[in-house]
């Protein structure tokens, strides 16, 4: 079957195993024969999977596609919403600082991320999930935080978390305590302390937004990389992320004391040699860039300091 139901008008769309980022996974919620997708995945997956759900489950993509929502704008989220909008002619929803990149898919490679030039070569000829080989998209309506998204009877809220990137949000839904992660949780399968963060996110917003979800008792958590967690295991989830976030901070402090100065790179080298916690494998630039964002973080708060040439000290 194209679609899982995880409760009741809550169905997740499975593509592809994409090695290190598990299965890129689209959500339908559906109510009063109507139908939201929220986060269309990359341009060919989950793809077609979703309009055939939607059709398996009784409804039509041209009449019935309310709105294709998504938590923020990053080719794996993002790839498939031109495809599915010419579809359905639904309207695309993000919110606002996530806007420029859904329109202009080639600013998530100038902008989002710490590359050298070779590195920014070889993203454009990727074939992993963040690729960008898909047409940009303008938002018909743009998020911001404390608004409403609504399919037939069901409200979902918008809450902007800005922590994995500028313009992430979450979407909860009161009623049944259900939360749609996006990748603020579980930004890998299997090892939920394991994230990235891209140039415009915040270590500091980010573990906001995990005090937030651990502020709702959920009982569901539907992540866009792993499996749905249900009941006491949502908690035992979020735990083991804010345990990542803080053990990654202290990994860099730990690092960079020991050195007493360093520039990104080496910080990065004594992670990756020392194994002490688990990072992304997948693309170098992941953990450089989410080192830069922390190091920016632990600046603020006043623990670190940097110089013009981008060397890093203790405080």
């Amino acid at each position: 079957m194209a679609a899982t139901e995880i409760i009741p008008g809550m169905y997740a769309v499975k593509g592809k195993f994409a090695d290190e980022f598990g299965f890129i996974t689209s959500y339908l919620v559906v109510d009063n024969d109507t139908v939201l997708v929220i986060d269309p995945g990359t341009a060919g997956d989950p793809g077609d999977r979703t309009l055939e759900a939607i059709k398996t489950l009784g409804l039509e993509p041209k009449k019935d596609v309310t709105g294709i929502l998504c938590t923020h704008g990053h080719p794996d989220h993002v790839g498939g919403a031109f495809g599915l909008k010419r579809a359905t002619g639904a309207p695309v929803i993000i919110h606002a600082d996530d806007a420029d990149i859904l329109e202009d898919p080639q600013l998530f490679i100038q902008n989002r991320f710490a590359l050298d030039l070779s590195e920014r070569l070889s993203m454009k000829l990727d074939r992993g999930p963040l690729r960008v080989n898909y047409k940009g998209v303008k938002a018909d309506r743009l998020l911001s935080d404390g608004e409403n998204v609504v399919v037939g009877d069901v409200s979902l809220d918008v809450i902007h978390t800005g922590g994995h990137c500028a313009g992430h949000c979450i979407f909860y839904e009161r009623e049944r305590k259900v939360i749609f992660a996006g990748d603020e949780a579980s930004n890998f399968p299997n090892d939920p302390r394991k994230f990235y963060i891209d140039l415009t996110g915040s270590i500091s917003a980010k573990s906001s937004a995990l005090t937030t979800m651990q502020s709702f008792g959920a009982d569901y958590l539907l992540p866009s990389h792993d499996v749905p967690c249900f009941f006491d295991d949502v908690s035992l989830l979020l735990e083991q992320v804010v345990d990542g976030v803080i053990h990654f901070q202290d990994s860099v402090l730990h690092h960079l004391s020991a050195r007493g100065e360093a520039d990104i790179e080496q910080v990065v080298f004594d992670i990756k040699q020392s194994r002490s916690i688990p990072v992304p494998t997948s693309y170098d630039y992941l953990l450089s860039t989410t080192t830069k964002v922390v190091l920016q973080g632990l600046e603020k708060a006043g623990l670190v300091r940097s110089d013009r040439k981008g060397i890093w000290y203790p405080a």
